[in-house]
This record gives structure tokens, sequence and C-alpha cells, in this order.
């Protein structure tokens, strides 16, 4: 006898079997931390009293087997009272599965909701913590962050949960039925002939035949799915913008643009959705034609021994019942692919995201240090851009305390990246980093304000320190927002009502509320004019004379409250 080996059937199994290696090697990576956890205990119970709901309703299913045989029976056999107690024994049984399967759900919920909340804050605090929301986020390489949050991480708890229990209760309804199948089989003669378990392996073909088609036509489902996840994510940041930049856009007279930008957005989402909507019908015809002659077969099958008297209703209905539970068991992967493909993609956007976050927890080039000295030293600082070129090199910079100190130099050589490096937002690079004691504040060109009262703003981001009206009166006093004095209480998004300049004196008033010990301003003044600019920076000259500033700009003539003007092209060196 010759075998043929089919090399290429081999390779695509093979090839299926290291992705679902894969797959798992992913979801471990997002599972295992939870269940290292104290919470574990608590989601734990909640899981094991779902689990013996699921397994008590599977009896009470094989109960429901029993009670369909003795039904029908009842009905052939024209017996009242067996009748009325077979009605007597449905109400129990369907009460018990109907308050079991309630159960299972409810504590299933509450499992997925304690790991969700534990997800988020997990994935929150090393997201802002490990500045990936910078680092990554915020030069391009992590696409749709808060997509990731908000969905990703309420479907990976939900999806997992429920695919299990789906599973579990799929093993226990095969178990149950494939007895039922397998003693009904005992009177089942093919052609003469009696091949022990016959009902069950006819299912069972049925069924293998069933998921190598849902297969083949519902593959593509799993790509489209993350398309369609990214694309809608892009197009709901893209309206997210217009409503963080409602101001500009409506100076600009930008309403034209912005609407064909987001039709052109929208393009993409309606291509891939009929694309979804094309392969998913192709799947409905397949499962419509599937379902109905799955309804069917069992009947067929069962009929010839109906005829020759070896099975009664009861025994016909059985077959059905059982048959169909063998095929719905066994139809899992059939039932579930659109679901496998959403949990696929769900656990790759996820794996995109902790890899990133991990890249972020990694660079940590950079020495940092603090001073008994109270100054700044700078030694050794080589910044480096993502792709590897290297942007300038620094050998030594000290500012000690009292100093106010401006960097002047050309746009984009890397001014505002020192400041980002100091912070310690730049991880690309490498060198030694003393920072003085004390408190710091980063004062930028394009000020943050959070929404809230215009104290809210001036604490930013210090939520403990409490402020009384006067002191709030005094700040904006001191950066000539005298017209704010009587919107203090008013919470609002002030990005959206304050002009740019206005915006960042709101931002440099934090400086008499927070009091700090030294301040980098990134062009923090940029578009005040020099009048008002001078009378602030006199302000903060008088009432914090030993406060450290460090201070990016471009202005050729430097003002006389810097001691100090450094050049960028003579502090750095370039290799």
């Amino acid at each position: 006898m010759i075998i043929s080996i089919n090399y290429n059937e081999v390779s695509i199994m093979a090839e299926r079997i290291k992705l679902i290696k894969d797959f798992y090697k992913q979801w471990k990576v997002l599972a295992i931390p939870f269940w290292k956890t104290k919470e574990r205990y608590k989601v734990g119970v909640y899981l094991l009293i779902a689990l013996a709901c699921d397994l008590i309703n599977v009896y009470t299913t094989a109960r429901l087997s029993d009670w369909s045989r003795d039904f029908f029976n009842s009905l052939q056999s024209r017996n009242l009272e067996e009748f009325m107690t077979q009605l007597g024994i449905l109400c129990i049984l369907a009460s018990v599965s109907l308050i079991l399967f309630a159960n299972q759900k409810f504590f299933c919920s509450k499992a997925i909701l304690i790991w969700r909340r534990w997800l988020s804050a997990h994935y929150v605090n090393r997201w802002l913590s490990s500045k990936c929301y910078y680092r990554e986020t915020g030069l391009g390489n992590l696409d749709n962050p808060d997509q990731r949050i908000a969905q990703d991480l309420q479907l990976f708890p939900a999806l997992t949960i429920n695919m299990i229990f789906d599973f579990i209760d799929s093993i226990g309804s095969l178990g149950v039925f494939s007895v039922i199948l397998w003693k009904l089989s005992d009177q089942y003669i093919i052609l003469g002939y009696h091949v022990p378990g016959s009902l069950l392996w006819i299912a069972i073909a049925f069924v293998i035949v069933g998921t190598y088609f849902t297969h083949l036509i519902g593959k593509p489902l799993i790509n489209l799915e993350k398309q369609s996840q990214k694309i809608e994510a892009d197009y709901r940041y893209r309206l997210m913008r217009i409503r963080d930049n409602a101001k500009a856009i409506g100076a600009y007279g930008g309403e034209l643009y912005e609407e064909k930008s987001l039709s052109e957005r929208f393009k993409h989402v309606y291509t891939v959705w009929i694309n979804m909507y094309i392969k998913r019908r192709h799947m409905n015809y397949f499962h419509s034609g599937y379902t109905q002659l799955s309804a069917y077969v069992p009947y067929i099958v069962a009929a010839p021994q109906y005829f020759a008297g070896a099975f009664q209703m009861g025994e016909i209905m059985q077959t059905v019942q059982a048959f169909g539970g063998v095929r719905v068991a066994l139809s899992w992967f059939i039932f579930n692919y659109s679901s496998l493909a959403e949990w696929k993609a769900t656990v790759d956007r996820l794996i995109q995201f902790e890899n990133a976050i991990r890249k972020s927890e990694r660079q940590k080039n950079f020495i940092v240090k603090e001073s008994d000295e109270e100054k700044l030293l700078l030694k050794d600082i080589e910044l480096i851009l993502p792709d590897g070129k290297k942007l300038a090199c620094i050998p030594e910079l000290e500012i000690k305390k009292g100093e106010h100190v401006a960097l002047s130099g050309p746009s984009n050589a890397g001014k505002s990246t020192l400041l980002y490096t100091i912070k310690g937002l730049w991880g690309y690079g490498k060198g030694t980093i003393e920072k003085p004691k004390g408190k710091a504040i980063f004062l930028s060109q394009n000020p943050y304000l959070p929404i809230g009262t215009i104290a809210q703003v001036l604490t930013y981001p210090d939520e403990k320190l409490k402020l009384q009206d006067k002191d709030v009166l005094h700040a904006l006093e001191k950066v000539k927002l005298d017209h704010l004095k009587g919107k203090i209480h008013e919470f609002n998004n002030w990005e959206l009502i304050l002009f740019g300049g206005e915006q960042q004196r709101l931002a440099l008033a934090r400086i008499w509320v927070q009091n700090p010990d030294w301040v980098y301003m990134d062009e923090s003044l940029s578009a005040t004019d020099i009048e008002c600019r001078n009378e602030i920076l006199k302000n903060i000259e008088k009432d914090f004379p030993n406060i450290i500033i460090f201070a990016i700009h471009h202005d050729e003539k430097v003002n006389p409250f810097y001691d100090r003007d450094l050049k960028w092209e003579e502090l750095k060196r370039k290799n």
C-alpha cells in the first residue's frame, strides 16, 4: 500500500497549530497578571458558583431528554395521567433551569466587571507612569490607546469568560447527549448490521463537515474584525479632534475641510463594513442551510427504526433532541466563529498595547539623580531620535539655585526635546541628569487646562492643594487676567473659551499658587505681548527670588529677566 503525503496540507496544519499556540501565549500575557492579585479570590468564588450552576444545569438538560421521551410516549399511548405527571415535571425542571441560567450569567457578569476594573486600573497606571502616553502614543507609534483601554479591556475579560463557560457547557452537553445517543444506537440497525454508537458517529460526521466549511468561509472575518476596530477608532478620534479644537477650526473657517476629511475617513469605515457584511452573508447562507438541515436530519436518521417498530414516538423525539444536543455542542466552533474572530482581534490589539508599554518601561537610558546642592546639572547628554539618528550631544550644563537661564536657537533643533528629557518624558538617548530637590512645574507653549474651575486649573495636577478665593484672585492679578476674577467659580472647558495668550498666562499663574522650586518654560509666553510678558516676568523675579528657571525661547533679544542666554549651537555638539 502506498501512502501519499500532501506536504502542503501538513504545512497548513502546522501553521494553524502554531497560530493557536501563539494566541494562547499572548492570552496568558494579558490574563495571568490578574490571577496573581488578591482580586482573584473574589472572582474565583464567583466563577466557581457560576460553574456549579452551569454543571447542575447540564444535569437538568439530561433530565429534560428523559422527560421528552416519557412525555411523547404518554401522548402516543393516550395516557392522560402520565401526561399530567410529565407536565408537572416539566414545570419543575424549567423553573430550576431558569434559576440556574440566570444566576450563572449574574455571577459571570460580576467576575467580568471586577476583572475589567483591575485591568483598566493596571493599564492606565502603566500607560501613564511609564510615559507611554507620550513616548509611544504621542510620537505616533501606537494608535488609539483610548479604544484599547475603554473597549478592548472591556471585551477581553467578557469574551474570555463567556467563551470558556460556553465551551464548558458544550463539553457537558456533549457528554450527556453522547451517552443518550450511544444507548439509542443499541436498537439502531444499518443494512442489517448493528454498529455500536452509530447515531453518535453520524452526528459527529455531520458536525465535522459543517465546521470545515464554516472555517473556510469565515476565515477572512478575523482580519476584517481587526481592521474595523482600528478604522472605527480612527474615525472617533477625528470627531474628538473637532470637538477639542472647535475654536481654531471656527477661526480658520475649516468646516468644509473637516467635513471632507471625515467623509474620507468614513469611506474606509464603509468599505470595511461592506466587506464584513458580504462575508457574514456568506456565513449566514451556510448557517441558515446548515441549521435547517440539522433540524430534519435526525428525523430522517431515526425514521427507519420507527417504521420498523423498534422506536416509539418518545424515542424518536429523544433521538432528535440528543442529536441536536451533540450537534450544538460540537458546533461550538461554528456558532462562535465571529466571537472567536473578535476575541483574536482584541487580544492582538492589547498585545500591541502591552508591548508598547513594556518598551516605554524599559527606556531608562538616562541616569537621574537628586542633587544635594540645589542645582540642575546635565552631563554627557546624548539625544537620539526614535529611528536611532543622533540629534545632539551636550557635554555639560549647570544651572544654580536662583538662576534664570534662557536657551535660544532655531526651531526643530532639539531644545524642547532637552526639556522633555529633563522632565522624564523623552526616553531616547543617554547621559546623567542631577535634579535639585523640591517641586518642579512644566509650562509649555500649548498649555493643558483641565475642565473645571479656575482653581482646579491652577492646582493641576495636585488635587490635594486647596485654594481660597483670595489666592486665586492674587494669582490672576499677577498674570494680568483680572477680567476672569468674576468667573473663578465657573466650571468650564477653558481651552475652548480663552485665547492662546490667555491660556498661557493662566497656566503661568500656577507658579503663584503652587510655589515651585524650579520651573521649565517651553515658549510658555510666546503668545503674550512684550509689555505684558515683561511685567509678568518682573512679578516672578520679585516674588520668587530663589526659583530656578530654565526657559526655551526664539527671541533674538533676551529679556533682562534672564541671567544667562545660552545659544543652542554653542551648547550642543553634533556627532
